[in-house]
């Protein structure tokens, strides 16, 4: 089973990767998540300027860790123990990096990229900023089109996610979207990256495992 589960996500990623191309974004295959971490760190040079965007993938695969121990200048938003005001601070400081990392919540079969957002800190560096954008992907997470984008991000992504980070939202109970109006809720911004100006700047690591949510 394991061989056909890898036949099958190689399978459709070419696929998706041959989309992105003709959308300007460069995409890559990997087997697993060791590989995910080469691939990334062979798209960031030396002692660049790093910020991260909220990802269970990054986490997952090994790739924050890296990223920490490596020849590199990270804008830690995640460490433990630093102030609200100055995770704000790092957050803002990330706008002007030179890599941002991040994931994604689904990739259609057509090569776009759609993410939801509660407060924008992930998607508004994605869209303009940093010199370079590096996502990352479990195949898991590609769908058909954008319809089944949005069915998979408010029926399962959305309430896994806000059960996940204890948010007082209606999915978080019901496991369903309510489409709520609760100060908690994830689900404010939905972006559709459908083509890339600058050819260079956005770049896809698909990888062959089920990763994040």
């Amino acid at each position: 089973m394991q061989a056909e589960r890898q036949w099958f996500h190689e399978t459709r990623a070419k696929a998706v990767i041959q989309a992105l191309k003709g959308n300007r974004i460069n995409g890559y295959f990997v087997q697993n998540r060791v590989n995910a971490v080469e691939q990334v760190l062979q798209l960031i040079p030396n002692q660049s300027l790093i910020a991260m965007g909220g990802s269970m993938t990054l986490f997952e695969t090994g790739i924050y860790d890296a990223i920490k121990k490596g020849n590199y200048n990270l804008i830690d938003r995640f460490e433990k123990g630093i102030s609200q005001d100055e995770a704000l601070t790092r957050l803002k400081t990330g706008l002007t990096a030179d890599i941002f990392l991040a994931g994604v919540n689904a990739v259609t079969e057509q090569g776009e990229l759609v993410f939801v957002d509660a407060s924008c800190t992930r998607v508004a560096p994605i869209l303009f900023g940093p010199q370079k954008v590096i996502l990352v992907s479990g195949c898991n997470k590609i769908v058909p089109n954008l319809a089944y984008a949005q069915e998979r991000i408010r029926h399962f992504v959305a309430p896994a996610n806000a059960r996940r980070l204890g948010r007082k939202t209606p999915c978080a109970k019901t496991g369903k979207c309510e489409d709520c109006s609760s100060p908690d809720r994830i689900c404010n911004a939905t972006v559709v990256i459908h083509k890339q100006a600058f050819e260079q700047r956005l770049h896809l690591v698909l990888v062959g495992e089920t990763l994040g949510l």
